[in-house]
């Protein structure tokens, strides 16, 4: 038996509406190992110790409905908390920079008269918060750190200016954010030609937004967290022009099925309001390009290297390859124009922009190279690798040099070559 059989996960996305709620919307059905043992659990969290609902799929009806209650009366957004935030923020507008505060460790914005009740974090205050940072809460939110569930990890300055361009590019007048905060404050505060909402897990962005740029958002099971009809507030959303583009940074470990059940749920409240299809941009790592085809059809990866401030590895620094995080899009890519000051060409063979270090392959008739490094072409294999793999005659294929022969999986460690 091999070991990868035992660990597999399966999701079963099907029927998500039938299934048992927690209090981050509809949970998702898993099914686990070689028995196929199926069990309900959170859609947004992996670790039970941030949401613990868990049920077999053949013990919910005898679980109880006070179990399942539980969950579904765990502290949720009402109308009135959202009037109550909305009119707070309007109050603290009004004040003078020194007079607002913002504690990290509570996660909360306040005036100057409340310091006292947060006098035990005075470590982690924010004083004197000017009307820029007030129009930008992710540089005094303390970033979330959980890369399962809500990873927070903001773009450079660089890959921020060249998103905002990419909208104009493509003639997007409406963006989706969906976990990018620094893209939804970059376009609020700095492009009024775009207009932008931000969809996100994160309720700390609650007490800065009205409704019209914000939701709560679970974009694991396409479900609002708050008081109101999810589906009609979606359709509001979806439905505002016909140039609307989403745009999706989700946390690393989260899995594909559920992000593909998401944006195929807008397809479909666009198509049923007639309007034109959904430009989609998804950031993910260059070694997920197999899997992102497989689950949403009609994507292709950017060649451009997406950086963060705040990751060791994502960024141009922290590895000699250079960041491995890209862009997938079902936009034709001869559209979106790449900075060549950031070291990327244009290719007219392959009628895109790649970067600088992708040389053109006239074997396989295209710039092959997906992780900065140039490639070269097996002529056995009939495709291009990376130049530290090796053609192997007992697999019939390219790997690394130390790899063990027949093993039935390529492990991503392998394929990031760490």
């Amino acid at each position: 038996m091999l070991e990868e059989d035992v660990r597999t996960i399966t999701i079963h996305m099907d029927s998500l509406n039938e299934h048992p709620y927690c209090s981050h919307g509809p949970t998702l059905l898993f099914s686990r190992g070689i028995d196929n043992k199926k069990f309900y659990a959170c859609s947004a969290h992996r670790e039970r110790k941030k949401c613990s609902f868990f049920v077999w799929e053949n013990q919910l009806e005898s679980i109880g409905q006070k179990y399942l209650d539980q969950y579904e009366r765990n502290p949720i957004v009402t109308k009135m908390t959202r009037f109550k935030l909305e009119s707070r923020f309007n109050e603290l507008k009004k004040l003078n920079p020194e007079e607002r505060c913002y504690c990290q460790n509570c996660g909360k914005l306040f005036s100057k008269t409340q310091k006292d009740l947060h006098i035990d974090h005075s470590e982690m205050l924010i004083e004197n918060i000017d009307d820029f940072k007030l129009s930008h809460p992710s540089q005094l939110f303390r970033p979330l750190q959980e890369s399962k569930s809500e990873s927070q990890y903001f773009f450079t300055e660089n890959t921020i200016e060249m998103l905002t361009k990419m909208f104009h590019c493509v003639g997007t007048t409406n963006v989706i954010c969906i976990g990018a905060p620094t893209i939804h404050e970059r376009i609020l505060h700095s492009i009024p030609s775009i207009s932008s909402i931000l969809l996100d897990i994160d309720h700390r962005y609650l007490q800065f937004y009205e409704c019209d740029h914000f939701r709560w958002f679970n974009m694991y099971n396409c479900h609002v967290l708050e008081e109101c009809d999810s589906d009609l507030v979606l359709e509001n959303i979806l439905t505002q022009t016909d140039s609307t583009a989403v745009f999706i940074d989700p946390p690393f470990g989260g899995r594909l099925e559920p992000l593909a059940y998401t944006l195929n749920k807008f397809d479909q409240i666009r198509k049923k309001h007639n309007k034109s299809l959904l430009s989609k941009f998804l950031v993910l790592p260059y070694f997920m390009e197999r899997f992102v085809i497989k689950c949403i059809p009609g994507m292709s990866m950017l060649d451009y290297k997406i950086d963060y401030i705040n990751h060791k590895k994502f960024n141009s620094t922290g590895r000699n390859k250079g960041s491995p995080i890209r862009i997938f899009t079902n936009v034709d890519q001869c559209k979106i124009s790449l900075p060549v000051e950031e070291n990327y060409k244009y290719c007219d063979e392959c009628n895109r922009w790649v970067c600088s270090d992708n040389e053109h392959c006239y074997k396989c008739n295209s710039c092959t190279s997906k992780n900065g490094r140039k490639y070269i072409h097996c002529n056995l294999c009939k495709r291009c690798v990376k130049r530290t793999w090796k053609h192997c005659k007992k697999c019939n294929k390219c790997c690394l040099l130390d790899h063990r022969c027949n093993r039935s999986l390529n492990r991503i460690e392998e394929q990031m070559e760490k």
